[in-house]
C-alpha cells in the first residue's frame, strides 16, 4: 500500500510538470511568431490565450508588442506608396488597410484589461483605396481596349474583371467585361466539305456536321459549326473529304475434315483350334471393334470494310491562306465467322461444335458502312481540333 501511495504522488506530480510545460511552450510559441516579425501570426495565438484567459499578461505584452510593430511596418509602408503618387499603389493600399482594419477588430473583441491600442477609422481609408483601385483599373482597361488588338482586349478584360472585385456596379463595368471579351475572343468555324468522286450519304454529312465543338471552347477559343452573323471568324478548319471507298463483299471458306475413332460393338477371341476363349471364370473373352467417323466442316469468313480518306484543313481567314493541312482517314470494319458441318457429329471437336451455334448474317449496305466510318472520322477530327490548338492564337 506505502508503494502505491509512492506512486500516484509521481503521477500526480508528473501531471502537473506536463501542464506547466505545455504552458510554458504555448507562451513560447506566440514569443517566437513576435521574435521573427511574423506579427499576425503571433497576435492569433496570443488572443486565444488571452480569451481564456484575461489575467494572462504575457501573452497581453506580447499582443500588444505585436500589434504596436505591425502598426508601425504597415504605416510606414501606408506613407510611402502615398507619398510615390503612383495611382497603381491603390489595390495595395486596400489590401494593408483591411488588413490593419482585421488587427483592430481583433484587439476590440479581447478583453479590455491591458490591451493598448490606438483606435482608428480605417474603414474610409478603405473605402477611398477601394474606389481609387477600380477607378485605376478600369482606366487602364480602356486604356488597352482603345489600342485595338485582340491581345490587348484580353489583358482588358483582365482589369475590368479587377475593377468589378473593387466595385460590383462600377461605372459601366460589366457593359466593359464583355465588350473586352468580344474583342479578345478567336473565333472558329468549322465545316465539312465532299469533294470526294462518290456522292456521300446525306445523313453521313449531317452527322459530321453536328460534331459537338462548342465543348473544345476553352479560355479565349469560341468554335462554331454555324456561322453566327454577329463573329469575326478568325479562323477556318474545314474537314474535306475526298475520297469514299467501300469494298465488295469478301467471303473466303475453309473446307477440311475431322474425324474420331468410336467404339462399334465386339468381337470374340479365338483360340488355335478356333474355339472361343474363357476367362478365369469361364466366360467368353471378347474384345471392342472400333470405326472411324467423320465429318465434313466449312468455316466461312465473311469480310466488308468501309474508309473515308481526306484532310482537315487549317485556313487564317485574315490572310485568306492555308496554315495546315492533316491527313485523316477513318475505317469501319465489318467481318463475320460462322462454321458449318455435314456428316457424323459426333466426330467434331467440342470447339469445332461449339463454332456450329454462329449462324450467317446478311452484308450490311454500304451507305450503313460509310456512316460507321463517319462516327470514326468525329472522334478523330475532334482529337486532332485539341492537338492542334497551338495554331489558334
Amino acid at each position: 500500500m506505502i508503494v502505491f501511495k509512492a506512486e500516484t504522488k509521481i503521477m500526480r506530480n508528473l501531471f502537473i510538470l506536463f501542464i506547466a510545460l505545455s504552458t510554458i511552450i504555448a507562451c513560447k510559441s506566440s514569443s517566437k511568431h513576435l521574435a521573427k516579425g511574423d506579427y499576425d501570426a503571433a497576435m492569433q495565438k496570443s488572443a486565444k490565450k488571452i480569451m481564456k484567459d484575461p489575467g494572462d499578461f504575457e501573452e497581453v505584452d506580447v499582443f500588444n508588442d505585436a500589434y504596436r510593430m505591425a502598426y508601425i511596418q504597415d504605416n510606414a509602408e501606408v506613407t510611402r506608396l502615398k507619398k510615390q503618387g503612383n495611382p497603381a499603389n491603390w489595390a495595395t493600399l486596400f489590401t494593408i488597410y483591411t488588413r490593419m482594419n482585421k488587427r483592430q477588430l481583433l484587439a476590440q473583441s479581447l478583453p479590455t484589461t491591458g490591451i493598448n491600442y490606438e483606435e482608428q477609422d480605417f474603414i474610409s481609408e478603405i473605402e477611398n483605396a477601394r474606389l481609387k483601385a477600380a477607378e485605376y483599373a478600369y482606366a487602364k482597361g480602356a486604356e488597352l481596349l482603345e489600342k485595338n488588338d485582340k491581345l490587348k482586349a484580353r489583358e482588358a478584360y483582365e482589369r475590368f474583371l479587377e475593377a468589378k472585385r473593387f466595385a460590383e456596379n462600377f461605372k459601366d463595368v460589366d457593359a466593359k467585361i464583355e465588350e473586352a471579351r468580344y474583342l479578345g475572343m478567336t473565333n472558329v468555324f468549322f465545316t465539312i466539305e465532299d469533294n470526294a468522286d462518290v456522292v456521300a450519304p446525306k445523313q453521313l454529312i449531317e452527322e459530321l456536321q453536328i460534331i459537338e465543338v462548342n465543348d473544345l471552347d476553352k479560355d479565349w477559343l469560341n468554335y462554331d459549326n454555324y456561322v453566327d452573323t454577329n463573329l469575326n471568324y478568325h479562323y477556318s478548319i474545314i474537314l474535306s473529304m475526298e475520297q469514299i471507298l467501300v469494298s465488295p463483299e469478301e467471303v473466303k471458306e475453309d473446307v477440311s475434315i475431322e474425324s474420331k475413332e468410336v467404339e462399334d460393338g465386339f468381337t470374340y477371341v479365338f483360340d488355335e483350334n478356333g474355339n472361343v476363349k474363357k476367362d478365369s471364370l469361364g466366360n467368353d473373352i471378347k474384345m471392342p471393334k472400333y470405326k472411324t467417323i467423320r465429318c465434313n466442316v466449312k468455316r466461312v469468313h465473311q469480310r466488308k470494310s468501309a474508309r473515308i480518306s481526306g484532310n482537315l484543313n487549317y485556313y487564317d481567314n485574315m490572310t485568306n491562306k492555308l496554315m495546315k493541312k492533316e491527313p485523316v482517314t477513318s475505317d469501319a470494319l465489318f467481318e463475320h465467322f460462322y462454321t458449318l458441318a455435314n456428316g457424323d457429329l459426333n466426330a467434331l471437336s467440342p470447339k469445332t461444335a461449339n463454332e456450329l451455334q454462329s449462324e450467317p448474317v446478311p452484308f450490311p449496305p454500304n451507305e450503313a458502312l460509310i456512316i460507321q466510318a463517319g462516327d470514326v472520322l468525329k472522334g478523330m477530327t475532334k482529337d486532332i481540333i485539341i492537338n492542334n490548338k497551338e495554331y489558334l492564337k
